[in-house]
């Protein structure tokens, strides 16, 4: 759209520029037609003419020279109006050029910025692709490390198993040693009442033969 409006306000521009040219050069002709020598002749002439012979030529000539002058003063205001005009047009043009050159550095540095944000996008994405490539080996080695604790669990539920068994065992063993000691206690105290009572038949025994 923009491009557009350029195209259109240049086009204005040089219709501007070819009509100030045209009146430029209208100007230079009548500038030219004051001096031609018919008039410096005329006007050497005029007080020599007779008053009353040439009192038509002269109004008419006087009428004539008004009407330069008026188209004269046309043309001169008209020459002050486009040399406005072109003064305008220049300031345009020069807003225009410091507009386009502008936008013609925002488009780079907004180029740039793209290349950057491109740049720092790809840079983005490897980060990413690095991220869940290792979230994936997290991921795997969680799972190994549940599938080792769930292992270990296991092999400790089996020793606290197993230790309660032997634990059961030794109590029992403890219980056999304990039965086992007092039976041996008894029998030893059994053994020495017979021994006892042995020496004592002995003795009666000795005690009779020798009657």
């Amino acid at each position: 759209v923009f491009q557009e409006f350029r195209q259109r306000a240049f086009a204005k521009r040089q219709q501007q520029l070819t009509a100030m040219k045209v009146l430029q050069r209208n100007c230079a002709a009548y500038l030219r037609l004051r001096n031609w020598q018919w008039w410096r002749l005329f006007t050497k002439v005029k007080p020599l003419l007779n008053s009353i012979r040439h009192e038509d030529e002269l109004l008419a000539k006087e009428a004539e020279l008004t009407k330069v002058r008026e188209k004269h003063l046309a043309a001169e205001n008209r020459l002050t109006e486009m040399e406005t005009m072109q003064s305008q047009l220049m300031a345009e043009k020069l807003q225009l050029q410091e507009q386009l050159q502008a936008e013609t550095e925002l488009c780079a540095e907004a180029e740039e910025l793209r290349a950057r944000l491109t740049a720092k996008k790809q840079e983005l994405e490897e980060i990413c692709h690095d991220l869940e490539a290792r979230v994936e080996e997290e991921e795997e080695r969680c799972q190994y490390l549940q599938a080792e604790k769930k292992k270990m669990q296991q092999n400790i539920q089996e020793l606290e198993e197993q230790l309660e068994e032997e634990e059961s065992a030794r109590q029992k063993l403890q219980l056999e040693k304990v039965t086992t000691e007092a039976k041996l206690k008894k029998l030893e105290e059994d053994q020495i009442i017979m021994e006892d009572q042995n020496c004592k038949l002995a003795k009666e025994k000795k005690l009779l033969e020798d009657r």
